[in-house]
Formats: structure tokens, sequence, C-alpha cells
């Protein structure tokens, strides 16, 4: 039960980012990249964020990378100058995602338990569907972000509910 729920939220999650990434598509380049609210990053810059924070937690669950390679890589805003190039690195993260969800086999491969040392030197033990949770939740929070900031240029991206 865990685990179709998981599938269905990230599902949910790769449908509505890229909905809101193809409504961007009606900005202008100057308003991609341009602050919208005074002292909040731009569409283009929180869109990349949403790509990096997941990318990184999928690197570091699906063994490719160990938490701490996966959480030092940088992603400068400046290397996505638009549109395409953000929209290009979102489809990149989406497939790693979709290809480590579709890995899950039942509810006891979300039990697995990740552990990362705190800037104190204490042990934190997460397991993965706390963390595929807290992923999903990043990404609406900004994603949502995103719709606002798009509602404000004149292109709503409209009901962006799971159900």
């Amino acid at each position: 039960m865990m685990l179709t729920a998981i599938q269905r939220l990230y599902s949910y999650n790769s449908q509505m980012t890229g909905h809101v990434i193809e409504v961007a598509k009606s900005l202008s380049p100057q308003q991609f990249t341009e602050s919208v609210f005074a002292g909040q990053p731009s569409v283009r810059d929180t869109l990349v964020h949403i790509a990096d924070a997941q990318v990184c937690h999928v690197s570091w669950w699906n063994d490719s990378m160990t938490r701490d390679e996966s959480f030092a890589r940088q992603f400068p805003v400046a290397y996505y100058a638009d549109l395409a190039a953000v929209s290009t690195f979102w489809h990149s993260v989406e497939q790693e995602t979709s290809e480590f969800v579709e890995s899950l086999a039942d509810d006891a491969s979300l039990e697995r338990k990740y552990q990362r040392t705190a800037g104190d030197g204490s042990v934190i033990e997460r397991l993965l569907w706390e963390m595929m949770l807290h992923v999903v939740n990043h990404g609406t929070q900004h994603r949502s972000e995103v719709a606002i900031m798009l509602t404000a240029l004149g292109h709503s991206p409209g009901d962006l509910d799971l159900l």
C-alpha cells in the first residue's frame, strides 16, 4: 500500500513539475530569470532548485553516489540560461527518479535505512519512505512558489491539486 502511494505521489510530482515548466514557456527570457517578488528567487532559479534537490536524493538512494558525493555536486543556475536548459535538466532528473521508483519491489523496500552525519557529529538515520515523502513535499512547496510567480506574471498554471 505504501509503495502504491509513493508511486502515485512521484507520478503527480513529475506531471505537475512538467506542467509548470510548460506554462513557463509563455514567459519572456527576462521574466524567466528575474525575481518576481523582491528577495525571492526567479522562476528559473526555483525550478533548478526543485530538480537539484531531487537528483541529489535519488543519486544517493539508487547507490550511484554516496550521500556526500551526491550532495557535494553544484548546479549553478547560470548553467541553465534558458527554459530549454532547465527542461532538459528536469527531464534527466525525472528519468533517474522514474527508474529508481520503478526499481522498488514492495513496501519492505521503502524501509531501507540511510544514515548521515550531522554537523555536530551525531548520526541521523532515516527510512527511505520518509525521505521520499520529504522530496515530494519539497517539490510541492517550490512548485507552488513557481505557480504564484507565473500567476503574478499573467500565466496561471491553473489547478495543481493531486485529486
